[in-house]
């Protein structure tokens, strides 16, 4: 049923984005020269006030939302900068390269490829990683599920063994271990592009020494990969996909035609692949460890029903968090302390 609704949506989108998305991929796959040697081969033809010209409308008739953000980050990457740092366009200029990159970005974004895609890279808290569409894209909830995390173990001296399971870009795990030198993260992760990309992002930023990933794809009674079977962790992290089948067809154009639908579907109720989750914990997370998890609003009700019901003994729940927008979204779990004769 998810195939079908996917593929529904996603020829509902075809026409629209095609031409802008080939043009794109030719265009960016097409050159050997860096933009910095760009920079400095060309002269500047035309100043970034007037190449914007013409384009918010353009983004605002394709459905594209917060266009000045949209502009300022496509701007700054083509310019080489970090967001931050272009606080207005005055004084700002294109070469005649960066120009046709410029305009062919705003096509793709037109087409609804997401910003991040076309960028090819995204800050996450205090790291920049690289981006594909072999992994869901983080979003500002799940900074804000990671900085939560931080915060509960952040006094903690001891070392701290953390699972993640399906790490994507690896961007929960990297950003943990960046703020907890006591850490050390194993993550499973059952796309082989995704498992390559956040293996790549770990050591980008200095932490492939503390940071191991294993292509691997839970199923029940097979929850870890051999090598594995015997580890226990302190701790245990993931944002398994969440998303119920029925509310495919209300997703936005950017995730039904260029994300990673796998890293979304959680099956009739959501909680497909939490459920298999729930039973690594029982047999791989030590008696007193957390389990965190980021989930649908709907949820953490839910879950704390099925903790007392399937789970009496094993797991227990701890509480339920909300994020920024009010809406209930994180849960943690305590693995059952072994009881005494």
């Amino acid at each position: 049923m998810l195939k079908l609704v996917a593929q529904q949506l996603r020829q509902q989108m075809r026409q629209v984005s095609r031409v802008s998305t080939i043009n794109y991929t030719k265009a960016t796959s097409g050159t050997d020269l860096s933009r910095q040697q760009q920079q400095s081969t060309q002269s500047p033809t035309i100043e970034v006030n007037k190449a914007l010209e013409g384009w918010p409308e353009k983004l605002r008739k394709a459905g594209v939302g917060d266009i000045d953000f949209n502009l300022k980050c496509l701007v700054a990457h083509v310019l080489g900068r970090k967001f931050n740092t272009v606080k207005g366009y005055n004084d700002l200029v294109f070469t005649e390269n960066q120009l046709e990159e410029f305009e062919r970005f705003c096509e793709a974004r037109c087409a609804r490829m997401p910003l991040q895609y076309i960028i090819g890279e995204w800050d996450f808290m205090d790291l920049t990683l690289k981006t594909s569409p072999s992994v869901f894209i983080p979003r500002p909830e799940t900074e804000e599920f990671v900085s939560k995390v931080i915060e509960v173990y952040r006094d903690v001296k001891g070392p701290i063994n953390m699972l993640e399971v399906g790490c994507g870009s690896g961007a929960m795990s990297l950003a943990i271990l960046h703020a907890l030198p006591n850490v050390r993260s194993t993550a499973i992760e059952r796309g082989k592009a995704a498992t390559e990309l956040s293996r790549e992002n770990a050591k980008l930023l200095g932490l492939d020494d503390r940071f191991t990933v294993y292509h691997h794809t839970m199923e029940v009674d097979n929850y870890l990969p051999p090598e594995l079977g015997n580890e226990v962790y302190d701790l245990i992290i993931g944002n398994p996909p969440y998303v119920k089948s029925e509310e495919f067809p209300l997703l936005q154009p950017e995730v039904v035609c260029y994300e990673n639908l796998n890293a979304l579907d959680g099956g009739p109720d959501g909680l497909r692949v939490a459920r298999l989750v729930f039973n690594l914990a029982c047999e791989h997370l030590r008696p007193g460890g957390k389990m965190w998890l980021e989930l649908g609003e709907d949820h953490p009700p839910l879950v704390q029903t099925i903790m007392d019901t399937q789970y009496e003994g094993r797991l227990r729940f701890i509480a339920g968090y909300k994020d920024q927008y009010k809406r209930n979204r994180f849960v943690e779990i305590e693995k059952e302390p072994a009881k005494t004769a």
